[in-house]
């Protein structure tokens, strides 16, 4: 991956962030891979490991979390057909829940 990265404190650091290269502990073992996009998850497990930077790729943070109300908007009209809060139709309201969850940014539980 080819690009300018910075150094920026773990603290500062943000869910939705790119790594700019790979990312080692003290001993040499590789904790994360060049490009991989920064959870929450990881930030608290880094943390854990000793790490106190991370080499992050371009300049700006992550994109700005979406409004809400755009966001059940839009839903609404991609899922036209289908009510929300039907009960009868399970499918589509898990994956219109796990749609919302990703463009809210919202972390998913396993």
């Amino acid at each position: 991956m080819n690009g300018t990265y910075q150094l920026i404190p773990l603290l500062d650091a943000r869910p939705g962030m790119v790594l700019g290269e790979v990312l080692r502990d003290d001993h040499g073992n590789v904790l994360l891979a060049q490009g991989v996009v920064l959870t929450e998850g990881m930030l608290a497990s880094l943390g854990r490991h000793g790490v106190e930077v991370l080499p992050i790729l371009g300049a700006s943070p992550a994109v700005p979390p979406a409004d809400p109300a755009e966001v059940q908007d839009r839903l609404d009209r991609i899922f036209r057909r289908h009510e929300r809060g039907n009960h009868g139709d399970w499918a589509t309201g898990i994956l219109r829940q796990y749609v919302e969850d990703f463009r809210l940014q919202r972390e998913i539980a396993p």
